[in-house]
């Protein structure tokens, strides 16, 4: 920002040129006319497309600075255009006054936004609909519900969970949850340190801490729009298998304006669904997985305006926070008592963006956000066990755009800094016998005391970023719209253990914990045990991590070539994408090509179809586990307190980074756009083939040999043994124009969606061991089939059907939002059989069993229903009332077994949610 304040004075104002360049647009329909011509000088253009449908230009021929263009296709129409900052407006004319002297004074309410036609695959979420929709915790993910092409964890919406408060997981068009590319203005903030570290089960891990993909946690009040390429992605996005999801963030406005709100939910307002086997130990949980109790507030501010004509500034700040009680012990001893300590969520956003115009052809951004989350936990009946997490971080951000005569092009800047970090009350976990000074076990051979250490991770990222889309150009019989850009990023990793960590087992009976040289000894207490009425006990067996660092720096590029070429009614866009780094040392070739064909010439009946290829990000906990391990020593052992600790084994070799290839996602799309009856028709089917995926395996490595010496019962290492298939078929409906009725205005989306995906390893960290190299036959669902050729059992809802809806009421001043979800039945696969003991054979081997486990349709019904209480012009109180479920169905969301005694986990139900505020 002090680079764009001090740019201020040093650049003369220049005036916006125009050159001259040939067209050649026959006559027809004017809204069809006018979008060719402005598609093919590489402008956006605002127009009111309803207003437009029965008019028609007799077309262009010859060569035409832009605005003498619009002049001539809008002769006799009562149209003109007026240039704006981002484009140009189609206004309507006084009568009497010609296109030509058009003043730009009146102007028609924007409806379609037309800057060129992009292939199926794009979907934008615009500033409208992110400020209609339900969205609760207001994370970019969970206002993805609306898109055909993205699948949600199970266990998003768990009844067990409702206090969390991280972005939900997706997945896109069956690619992994982790291998999605997150982009904030130009710059990527994936988290890549260690993503897949965000199930429930290693949350309490020795030496790991939970993290997700999406690096900042954005709140959706800070921005403009959110863009989702799925399919026929360009070739400047890379390094993801899923899809883009791309957040713009806001400008500030002209005028001073701001708002201030308090939005919160509870408990109180939620209605569980919990199994009846479940359901007294889900009262008295002492777990972070069951949260009976939980208080959400967040409280949202922005103050945005002009500083001078052409330099604005927008300070945004949103603070997320959720409180959980849980009990210190679990319901199978409430007996002993019922502490209640808090479990803590918050993730906090800090925006500041300033936007500077000095001349009309240029503009300056500069942006800086900060997104801690901080999440504290502590496990039930272990004394001393709290530990708080810590994920987020920061981002500066500078974007230079210049629109040249020949080119727009565009600079991007960034540095950010990003944790997956713990801080732990105890740095040393023992397993007790209860006793006299250690009371608080559960039973009597059992008092567990302490946690895991401290841990800090950090992942530093310089990213620059060129861009360029040059102006159109004629060859032959066809027009041209190259794209060109270049990436380099460095990014820098480091793991460090701050503390020493030991973990202390078997106990054994000791009459003082003082040494004969007169020194207490540690992992020893004093107190008459339950069992074996010990006087004392002492740990005689411990597991170590010293304290210790490492890192490691990536350097990454990456480059472009994209052309869109218009012949006739056809549209092509082929196009190459080069990325390399040095951490895979590999440099990997992704092509793009993606076409439309346009049937009769005027946007009514236009055909899509692509075949693409997609690289995936590169984890660096693939070699960040292979560092961590040099920290462990193994079978540390003693026997009375005047003996000393023995030097365990080094775990030099438990995890081994591999030279691996990069997971890449191979893509066939078609797709047909239909408009009838002022509606829109979106009918696309995608096909993804996933392979070389990495995996986590553990066990006899298949064709390594038997003389090697690192290999042995606990070798770990990575491979690309993992594969994914997914079929999706998607259909849209859409209006072209907002349904007016009793002075109210309607949109709304019907979209419908197929999906089938298959994949042989759920993410790179697995316990299916070396399931994935030997691939063995199962039987499942009564046939024998490989082990990869399984269902997936997250992430896979077969079918389901959206239908939203927001409605403005202007006489009441209010908004009314509806959006209902039908999801088909879904079933849970699990192995019910292993080989051993299935007694089913297939070429004489005994093979596993794995039977599915189906489970009802679910229905849901969310709505958000807005007031505002006007108080002076432009200010005015306003009030939002949330509601999920408003049926209060109970609908399965995942189970602990395929067997009929696995006991279902149900998703929340009714919630209420209410947001109460002020704007200027």
């Amino acid at each position: 920002m002090a680079l764009t304040a001090s740019l201020a004075g040093a650049l003369p104002t220049l005036a916006h040129a125009q050159t001259s360049r040939h067209y050649d647009i026959p006559a027809g329909p004017l809204d069809t006319t006018l979008n060719r011509f402005a598609v093919q000088a590489g402008v956006p253009l605002v127009i009111d497309a309803e207003k437009l449908k029965d008019l028609r230009s007799e077309g262009i021929k010859g060569n035409y600075a832009i605005d003498d263009g619009f002049t001539t296709l809008l002769r006799n129409t009562g149209y003109g255009v007026a240039r704006t900052p981002s484009g140009y407006i189609l206004v309507a004319l006084p009568k009497n006054v010609d296109a030509s002297g058009n003043t730009g004074e009146t102007q028609l309410a924007p409806v379609l936004v037309v800057e060129q036609h992009e292939p199926m695959g794009t979907t934008v979420v615009d500033r409208k609909t992110i400020e209609a929709m339900p969205v609760g915790n207001g994370d970019i993910t969970s206002l993805l519900k609306i898109h055909p092409n993205v699948q949600f964890n199970n266990t998003q919406l768990s009844s067990k969970t409702p206090g969390e408060i991280s972005p939900a997981d997706i997945s896109i068009n069956g690619a992994q949850y982790y291998q999605n590319a997150f982009i904030m203005d130009g710059a990527n903030i994936n988290n890549d340190i260690d993503p897949g570290e965000r199930t429930e089960a290693r949350i309490n891990s020795l030496s790991d801490v939970p993290g997700q993909s999406q690096g900042l946690a954005l709140d959706t009040d800070l921005l403009e729009s959110i863009t989702v390429y799925d399919s026929n992605v360009p070739a400047a996005y890379g390094r993801f298998n899923g899809g883009v999801i791309e957040a713009t963030t806001r400008k500030a406005s002209k005028e001073l304006h701001g708002k201030l709100s308090y939005q919160t939910t509870r408990s109180s307002w939620t209605r569980y669904h919990i199994a009846e086997q479940q359901a007294e130990n889900f009262e008295n949980s002492s777990s972070h997985y069951d949260q009976p109790e939980f208080d959400k507030t967040i409280i949202r501010g922005t103050v945005e305006g002009h500083l001078t004509e052409n330099f604005g500034l927008l300070a945004n700040f949103s603070q997320k926070h959720s409180t959980i009680p849980t009990s210190f012990y679990s319901s199978a001893n409430a007996a002993i008592g019922q502490q209640k300590r808090d479990q803590e969520r918050s993730i906090d956003n800090y925006f500041i963006k300033a936007n500077w115009k000095p001349i009309s052809r240029l503009d300056l951004e500069s942006s800086v956000t900060y997104a801690p989350e901080n999440n504290t936990y502590w496990r039930g009946n272990i004394a001393n066990s709290a530990f708080e997490t810590q994920t987020g971080g920061t981002q500066l951000n500078f974007k230079a755009r210049w629109d040249g005569d020949l080119a727009k092009v565009e600079h991007n800047l960034s540095w950010s800094k990003l944790d997956q970090s713990r801080d732990s009350d105890y740095d040393d976990y023992y397993a007790w016998r209860r006793s006299t000074s250690k009371s608080w076990g559960t039973s009597a051979a059992s008092s567990l005391e302490g946690g895991y250490g401290d841990v800090e991770q950090e992942q530093n990222t310089w990213q620059y970023r060129i861009n360029t889309d040059w102006k159109s150009f004629s060859l032959l019989d066809s027009e041209h719209r190259l794209q060109t850009g270049v990436e380099l990023s460095s990014q820098y990793v480091r793991y460090e253990r701050l503390t020493e960590n030991s973990t202390y087992t078997t106990p054994a009976s000791t009459a003082t914990c003082t040494n004969a040289g007169g020194v207490t000894v540690d992992a020893c207490a004093m107190g008459t045990t339950e069992t074996g009425s010990w006087p004392g006990q002492i740990m005689t067996r411990r597991t170590r991590f010293t304290t210790g660092d490492f890192d490691f720096t990536t350097t990454q590029w990456a480059a472009w070539l994209q052309d869109t070429i218009e012949i006739g009614r056809w549209n092509l866009r082929p196009g190459v994408r080069v990325d390399s780094d040095n951490y895979m040392n590999k440099t990997t070739w992704a092509p793009r090509f993606a076409l439309q064909y346009d049937l009769f010439a005027d946007r009514s009946t236009v055909f899509n179809a692509g075949a693409n290829r997609y690289y995936g990000r590169n984890i660096t906990s693939w070699r960040l586990r292979e560092g961590r391990n040099r920290l462990r020593y193994n079978s540390e052992q003693r026997n009375t307190v005047n003996s000393t600790w023995t030097v365990g084994t080094q775990a030099t070799n438990l995890v081994k980074f591999n030279e691996l290839d990069i997971p890449y996602d191979d893509e066939l799309m078609l797709g047909i756009e239909q408009r009838w009856q002022n509606l829109k028709f979106d009918l696309k089917y995608v096909k993804r083939k996933g392979r070389d995926q990495v995996v986590e395996v553990t066990g006899t490595i298949i064709g390594q040999p038997s003389t090697d010496p690192t290999l042995s019962n606990t070798y770990t290492t990575f491979t690309n043994a993992g594969k994914s298939d997914a079929e999706i078929v998607s259909l849209t409906v859409s209006p072209l124009s907002k349904l007016r009725w009793l002075g109210t205005e309607t949109t709304g989306q019907l979209v419908f969606d197929w999906n089938e995906s298959k994949h042989n390893a759920p993410s790179y960290i697995s316990a299916d061991t070396d399931l994935y190299i030997t691939n063995p036959y199962i039987q499942y669902d009564g046939k024998v089939i490989p082990y990869s050729s399984r269902p997936a059992d997250n992430y896979n809802r077969p079918w389901t059907l959206r239908l939203s809806s927001i409605t403005k009421i202007p006489q009441w001043n209010m908004t009314w939002t509806n959006f209902l979800r039908y999801r088909a039945a879904y079933s849970k696969i699990a192995q019910a059989k292993p080989a051993t003991t299935s007694g089913v054979y297939h070429n004489g081997q005994q093979i596993a069993v794995w039977e599915k486990r189906k489970f009802n349709n679910a229905l849901t019904w969310d709505l958000r229903l807005g007031w505002e209480f006007p108080t002076t012009r432009n200010q005015a109180f306003f009030v939002n009332l949330d509601v999920f479920n408003v049926l209060n169905k109970a609908s399965v969301a995942d189970t602990s077994s395929v067997t009929d005694s696995g006991v279902p986990t149900y998703e929340v139900g009714r919630q209420y949610w209410i947001e109460v505020g002020y704007r200027f």
